[in-house]
């Protein structure tokens, strides 16, 4: 599903296309409506999200008939003046299908779509994406805990610090197997303000959403 709106290059990259900075998508100011397949919400009401449960304080659920996803961000919620957002992810779906990293994507409580960062500004920013990854450790959420039907586990990995294993651009999932890993979104501005967001899986046939509420 192609959404409309317009790309806006950040002043804070000067070289956007070569650096790899994340792409917003500007929106309407007031309300605005995304439909994903027969779903329609508005990130300014994101926790009244249909088929949504909350699992703890920072971890929320989203479950239908063809797709289960998790995603918990203790740690991003209380610290998210910084310029990275960490969520733990763990995803299934009931058909087999791949689905690319530019299907997640997260919406600010304004209506402004965010992209994934791009694993070449994680590498570029190894120093603070390490130090995030060390600080967030001692409250890890166990997103798989969910999924104990599916028999098989793999990962997501669309991030690497050096010197670790090469990053997917895709992952392919069905419902024998759970995929999950970590998304990591970066801030247009250099930091997260306070607010409900939303973080968004839209990819052909696979539709979910689920609300990401910085304190």
């Amino acid at each position: 599903m192609t959404h409309s709106g317009c790309l806006y290059r950040n002043p804070a990259y000067p070289s956007w296309g070569a650096v790899g900075g994340p792409v917003v998508r500007m929106r309407s100011r007031y309300v605005m409506a995304v439909v994903l397949g027969c779903m329609v919400f508005s990130p300014l009401v994101a926790q009244e999200l249909p088929n949504t449960k909350e699992l703890g304080r920072a971890a929320v659920e989203y479950r239908d008939d063809a797709v289960h996803l998790v995603a918990a961000y203790y740690y991003s919620q209380l610290n998210h003046e910084i310029r990275w957002l960490l969520v733990e992810t763990a995803l299934t779906t009931e058909a087999r299908t791949t689905i690319p990293r530019e299907a997640f994507r997260l919406m600010t409580p304004t209506g402004v779509e965010i992209t994934l960062a791009s694993q070449e500004r994680f590498f570029r920013e190894t120093e603070q994406t390490r130090l995030l990854l060390q600080n967030a450790a001692s409250v890890r959420h166990n997103v798989r805990s969910y999924f104990n039907r599916r028999p098989r586990v793999e990962p997501l990995r669309f991030f690497s610090l050096p010197p670790g294993p090469l990053v997917q651009s895709d992952v392919r999932v069905d419902r024998f197997r759970v995929v999950t890993g970590d998304l990591f979104f970066e801030a247009p501005t250099g930091t997260w303000g306070q607010g409900v967001y939303t973080l968004v899986l839209d990819h052909e046939g696979t539709h979910a959403a689920v609300p990401i509420d910085l304190r």
